[in-house]
């Protein structure tokens, strides 16, 4: 590694420690809310009933299109998206470009929502698509956990302001854990020592973050600028660049071509160009866009996931009129250019789909270890200020939010699973969350000692994802059997992953030897004080 000299090597010990220790329990919330977000897809479909959609245009959309356009008013046929929602639904969302009450660039029009195999109208609802996506009862678990990855559930645009801070945080921390490493290769197969309880959380926290440093560096970088381009950069560059046309800015950014000719002109046919966009990239589509139709500038773009090999997703453009295919579309832009494969970079690494289920699986333990290394180093840092009051406290915070988290989490589930039959579960969904998340503050302000606690946090913890698939299948969702018959195996595999998280911590609170605070060198006093 880089020599350093006494003076620098301590500058970044207390930049790497005080970075961790200033917001390290809010950066644990976002590390453990985006581990379990790159499941984002799967949780939609396995608490919405684990329905099959991974094929929502199986069957043939043109006709039913062309009857949903004519319901709606003109202004409405600007563009038309389709996709499939997390009950395998096929939706259909027929905008124009707005303003919304707020004065921010927003899309207003008709949502309709269609059932996958009849196409019959499950649901209508009209406004801006900040008000029509969010009222779906069937989306509200997957894009509750979502948006409290993305923005803590805070105001736009502070909550992406928060998380960009998180993202440097989290960066500043990675370059310092870098550079203060001085055997970098050997701690990847150090062996924690087993003569000290310190030593050995000292050692089990830097094999952790040994492992973890180019994961953090990767998710910070890419976490943090996403959450600064959509909250700062974009807005800044649309005043700049566009006299404050949002709308225009965002056109031009994502490449749609201008409205040259409005003269009125049919739409060929939807489904025959699905069906040559999934000839093109080799996959079945997973959702496309119309834009201007009835225009004879009309065009249609089909979206991909990544295919066999690429890490990022495809796009596929057709012109309208006459479903000749244009050709491949970049993420930015309308010709391929290095910032635009630059930018479609970003997602992918972020999230960890760029290969699949087997690289998700991977940010999703990984993601688990930098939680483990953040909520372990904020017990090292405390355990050198015991004396201090201040510190006492924010000891007492870190069981309590390394358990807490988790519990609310799955509180939400099953405020979701219970309101479910009902469809209130837009209410229910944060309101369990809360409820859970006040029940585990008060378990760890009332419950003497760290062992007890802990025994107490992962007992209550172990029978929460117990009872998430349970509910689930007793509240009317699909058993297994059916599951399996109907070839989705994916929500029985998340049922089984639930089972055996479950079953382990049950099991760590029937048996628990060490309390987690003390085995990172906090004493159980100062836990408990």
């Amino acid at each position: 590694m880089m020599a350093l000299s006494q003076a620098r090597t301590r500058r970044l010990v207390a930049i790497h420690g005080w970075s961790g220790a200033i917001l390290g329990l809010l950066l644990y919330v976002v590390l453990l809310t985006g581990a379990v977000a790159v499941f984002a897809f799967e949780i939609g479909s396995w608490s919405a009933g684990g329905v099959k959609s991974h094929q929502p245009f199986a069957r043939p959309l043109d006709g039913t299109l062309r009857a949903l356009v004519e319901q709606v008013p003109a202004e409405y046929r600007d563009d038309v998206s389709v996709f499939s929602n997390s009950a395998g639904h096929v939706v259909a969302f027929l905008h124009t470009h707005a303003l919304n009450a707020a004065g921010d660039p927003d899309e207003r029009g008709v949502l309709f929502e269609l059932h996958p195999e009849t196409h019959a109208v499950l649901a209508r609802r009209e406004g801006f698509g900040s008000e029509v996506f969010g009222a779906d009862p069937w989306g509200a678990l997957d894009e509750f956990l979502v948006e409290l990855h993305v923005n803590l559930h805070l105001p736009d645009p502070w909550g992406l302001y928060a998380t960009g801070v998180l993202g440097l945080l989290m960066l500043a921390s990675a370059i310092s854990g870098i550079l203060i490493h001085r055997h970098v290769i050997k701690d990847l197969f150090v062996a924690p020592r087993l003569s000290s309880l310190l030593l050995n959380a000292r050692d089990r926290h830097n094999l952790a973050g040994s492992w973890g440093l180019p994961f953090a560096f990767v998710l910070a970088f890419t976490g943090a600028f996403l959450s600064f381009a959509i909250a700062l950069g974009l807005p800044t560059m649309g005043k700049v660049a566009f006299g404050g046309d949002q709308m225009a800015f965002l056109e031009r950014l994502i490449g749609v071509r201008e409205a040259d000719d409005p003269t009125p002109a049919p739409l060929a046919n939807i489904d025959a160009m699905l069906a040559g966009a999934a000839e093109v990239s080799g996959s079945a589509p997973r959702g496309f866009s119309v834009h201007h139709w009835g225009q004879a500038d009309a065009t249609v773009t089909v979206f991909h996931l990544p295919a066999e090999g690429d890490l990022t997703a495809e796009q596929q453009v057709f012109e309208g009129t006459s479903g000749a295919y244009l050709g491949p579309k970049p993420a930015l832009g309308t010709k391929p250019s290095m910032g635009s494969a630059a930018f479609g970079l970003i997602p992918p690494l972020h999230f960890g789909t760029f290969s699949g289920l087997l690289s998700r699986v991977v940010w999703f333990a990984l993601g688990l270890a930098m939680c483990y290394v953040t909520l372990t180093g904020l017990q090292l840092w405390l355990q050198r200020r015991a004396e201090e009051r201040l510190w006492h406290r924010l000891a007492r915070a870190v069981p309590i939010m390394g358990y807490g988290l988790p519990i609310a989490m799955a509180g939400s589930g099953i405020g979701f699973f219970l309101s479910l039959p009902a469809e209130r579960t837009l209410f229910w969904t944060p309101a369990g969350f809360l409820i859970a998340a006040a029940l585990a503050i008060a378990a760890g302000l009332v419950i003497p000692g760290d062992r007890t606690r802990a025994r107490a946090y992962q007992a209550v913890l172990g029978g929460a994802l117990l009872a998430l698939p349970l509910l689930r299948m007793a509240l009317g969702g699909p058993d297994w059997g059916s599951l399996l018959a109907g070839g989705n195996p994916a929500v029985v595999a998340f049922d089984v992953t639930l089972l055996v998280f479950g079953a382990a911590f049950a099991f760590a609170a029937a048996g628990l030897r060490r309390p987690g605070p003390e085995a990172a060198g906090v004493p159980d006093r100062v836990a408990a004080e």
